[in-house]
């Protein structure tokens, strides 16, 4: 299964880059259908196949979405969020990256302390191309307040510091919080002195 989901993606990214939005959006809903969320919190067998396809998915729809094209060859899936405000298009894709990547034997609602930092950044993004910088540092804040709690996740060092420059250097400045940025940063305590530095 894990060759055919890396044959799928393979074809998948090819089409997407040439733009090709259906038959992007067929070979994602195709490879998702192959897997699940993990079923304990601990690695297993598709973690990278689910962080991959969920960047592409999301990369996808946040395209579509800030430059749509004619909606006449979109498929309907595309076309619904295409209906939503900027906050709930972040909001509905956030929420299906966490249902996602939380294990379905833990008695708790989808969490971010499973998320993985590449697909936070990648939401992040998504955010900030769709004009919403507020939910970007909700799902960032969202994320600094879950993170750590699973050693396999990766929540420091470079995780952590390129979060931290996307929240300092990007999207509180959107927010025009820049006192808070620099405020931030002069009590934060994890980032090298070299990195924390304001002026």
């Amino acid at each position: 299964m894990e060759a055919t989901l890396q044959s799928l993606y393979n074809r998948a990214a090819h089409a997407f880059l040439y733009r090709d939005i259906l038959l992007t959006t067929t070979l994602i809903a195709s490879a998702f259908a192959m897997f699940q969320p993990p079923v304990t919190p601990a690695p297993d067998a598709f973690d990278v196949h689910r962080r991959k396809w969920d960047i592409l998915r999301i990369t996808l729809e946040s395209t579509v979405y800030a430059s749509p094209p004619d909606r006449a060859t979109l498929p309907e899936t595309l076309r619904e969020l295409l209906l939503l405000s900027p906050q709930s298009f972040v909001a509905t894709s956030h929420a299906r990256s966490l249902a996602l990547f939380t294990p379905s034997s833990l008695p708790r609602t989808s969490t971010s302390a499973f998320l993985p930092y590449q697909v936070l950044i990648t939401h992040i993004g998504s955010s900030l191309k769709a004009n919403c910088p507020a939910a970007a540092r909700e799902i960032i804040e969202d994320w600094l307040s879950n993170r750590g709690q699973y050693d396999f996740i990766q929540s420091t060092g470079e995780a952590y510091e390129k979060v931290l420059e996307l929240y300092c250097l990007h999207v509180l400045p959107r927010l025009e919080e820049w006192d808070y940025a620099k405020e931030f940063l002069t009590y934060e305590v994890e980032l090298p002195l070299n990195k924390r530095t304001v002026s």
